[in-house]
């Protein structure tokens, strides 16, 4: 009996590889599509706090790139969603990790998602070429949902959600918080693993003790005893973890957030004395620079670009004006936090050459002769919009500078 259920799972193991993926697509993320997710959930935010019955719509294409992204970002996937009239088809692909000298082998993954009178159901399942029974998918998500609802942390959240309406031109949530709303992270909901604070607490403890009250600090000084704790510690952990820890302790550290946000332990730890951080003489180098580190530890490259096109966007909206000088900066960030989690040897040789030292000129490109403060009417003279030759060619030349910094070879 054994056997034969072990020749059945084989067989099953066997018809779910296919040879190659489904859905094959690049991560995209504008600005365009972080401005649109910040606007929901703001709007999220005050309705709920308002226990309203509200609705929020989500573009289609919004939802295709989240799920893609997500993919991309969790499982090295790629996904595709499309919606129709109140039904949505997704398609992804999961490479697997095979030996070298295997045959590429993927996992696809079909379904359809139909709108009901309550929550969307999942039929039409199929991995690989196994069509999945609707009772057997079905039964699956409705245990899924229990056991949710079953847990304190994610209770309010599914209970809120009443209907959920599928169109070709948008996803309609109704919704209605019950609950206390708060975005207090308490101990029941970290947003880092035990582990992970535990790591960020000795990068944490080094600030502190090693930068006591004091005129000024630059970034390179900042980075260097934190790449040399992470040097040691990377002999019995993988380096890419010690230096995601050690760049967001320093970027909580320079931006000046308080350690609890993330943390829900921080408030019984050691506080550092806020003080000013600059990389080549600019405190808000400094800022954009870690902040696009730690996006791309935590996340990847493509989101750390959007969010920091974004962010000089809604300056050029607000008054300090578009600056590209803050661009290089976000860039030489992204590319330190990429190169730091890159894999294990490059995220050792990244600890290896910043121990050694380097001043802040070997961080940041050079910027004096970038436009900066642009107002929108400026912007618009000289570069037209993001999509123009004299745009590109400035952004190329930043790419140019970013390129040729130290650490990145």
């Amino acid at each position: 009996m054994f056997t034969i259920l072990l020749l059945l799972a084989g067989l099953f193991f066997i018809l779910i590889i296919d040879d190659k993926p489904s859905v094959q697509r690049q991560v995209v993320v504008t600005p365009e599509h972080i401005e649109r997710a910040k606007k929901t959930f703001d709007q999220y935010r005050q309705q709920a706090k308002q226990k309203l019955l509200s609705t929020i719509k989500i573009q289609p294409e919004d939802i295709d790139i989240a799920t893609n992204y997500l993919a991309k970002h969790f499982i090295n996937g790629d996904a595709h969603i499309s919606m129709s009239q109140q039904q949505a088809n997704i398609q992804a692909s999961l490479p697997l990790p095979l030996p070298s000298q295997v045959r590429k082998g993927y996992i696809n993954f079909e379904a359809t998602i139909i709108e009901t009178d309550a929550l969307p159901q999942l039929q039409s399942v199929r991995i690989g070429h196994i069509p999945i029974p609707d009772f057997i998918s079905q039964f699956l998500v409705t245990q899924s949902i229990q056991w949710l609802q079953n847990q304190p942390k994610y209770r309010n959240g599914i209970e809120a959600i009443k209907f959920v309406q599928i169109a070709p031109d948008a996803l309609n949530v109704l919704y209605q918080w019950q609950g206390k709303f708060s975005l207090k992270i308490d101990n029941h909901f970290p947003v880092l693993s035990k582990s992970e604070q535990e790591k960020v607490y000795r990068y944490h403890l080094l600030l502190t003790q090693n930068h006591p009250k004091q005129t000024n600090q630059t970034l390179s000084q900042i980075l260097q005893p934190l790449m040399q704790m992470a040097a040691y510690y990377s002999a019995d952990n993988l380096a890419q973890k010690e230096n995601r820890a050690a760049i967001l302790a320093a970027t909580l550290y320079i931006v000046g957030l308080p350690l609890k946000y993330l943390i829900p332990d921080a408030d019984d730890w050691s506080r550092p004395y806020n003080q000013p951080v600059t990389l080549d003489g600019r405190q808000d180098f400094a800022q954009h620079f870690i902040v696009s580190a730690a996006i791309t530890a935590y996340a990847d490259t493509a989101l750390s670009d959007a969010i920091g096109l974004y962010k000089e966007i809604e300056d050029k909206r607000s008054g300090s004006g578009f600056s590209f000088n803050d661009i290089a900066a976000d860039r030489a960030g992204t590319r330190f936090g990429e190169r730091a989690t890159a894999s294990q040897n490059e995220a050792i040789r990244l600890q290896q050459l910043i121990a050694q030292g380097l001043d802040d000129r070997d961080l940041m490109p050079p910027w004096t002769d970038l436009p900066e403060h642009l107002s929108k009417s400026e912007f618009r003279q000289h570069y037209g919009n993001f999509d123009t030759p004299a745009y590109h060619q400035l952004m190329k030349k930043i790419e140019w500078r970013v390129e040729a910094l130290p650490f990145l070879h």
